[in-house]
């Protein structure tokens, strides 16, 4: 067994197939999408249902963007970054 979380990831990434690797930095980059909406929503001082309302969105569809979790439209993720006063930049 792992000493800790750090070696025990470290040992799973090594063991990773490609096909895995891939699904990993899939999930990582939903994870830091759904990070950086809730980081400017929270700036704003703005709730999860606060920036639904704005953006014509549901709460729960918020949530799962900020949880990295669902498979949002580039149409939904436009809507909630101009009710952020943000552009939406996906590479």
């Amino acid at each position: 067994m792992a000493a800790n979380a750090a070696d025990w990831l470290a040992k799973q990434e090594a063991a990773e197939t490609a096909a895995q690797a891939e699904l990993r930095r899939r999930f990582e980059e939903g994870v830091l999408l759904g990070l950086q909406f809730r980081d400017a929503r929270i700036a704003l001082r703005l709730s999860q249902n606060e920036l639904a309302m704005r953006a014509g969105s549901r709460q729960a569809d918020v949530s799962q963007i900020e949880r990295g979790v669902g498979n949002p439209t580039k149409e939904t993720l436009d809507r909630l970054a101009k009710a952020l006063g943000r552009r939406l930049a996906l590479v």
